[in-house]
């Protein structure tokens, strides 16, 4: 339920952006903002996750946490997906049009 209310928060904030670049007439903060709101999310899940990291602390933090935590970690980490997918498809749209 939580992953519908961050998609819909993404939803809006790219509205947002890209109503206030169409009506002042700067169509570049489409590409510069949501693409930026996109890649720190992207970050931001990685890091939740535990993408930036090696083998022997990947193992290490499996064995010293519990379900719950490592359950909680990746639900996190779909919320930052979840929330930057709108960006994504509004950057890629201003860069091909």
């Amino acid at each position: 339920m939580r992953i519908k209310y961050a998609f819909i928060a993404g939803i809006f904030t790219t509205l947002a952006i890209c109503s206030a670049s169409l009506i002042l007439n700067q169509y570049e903060w489409i590409g510069m903002l949501s693409g930026g709101l996109f890649i720190i999310s992207l970050l931001l899940s990685g890091i939740a996750i535990g993408a930036f990291l090696n083998g022997d602390e990947t193992r290490a933090n499996y064995h010293s946490e519990t379900r719950e935590h490592r359950t909680f970690r990746w639900d996190l980490a779909f919320l930052f997906l979840s929330f930057a997918f709108p960006h994504l498809v509004a950057t890629v749209l201003y860069f091909v049009m």
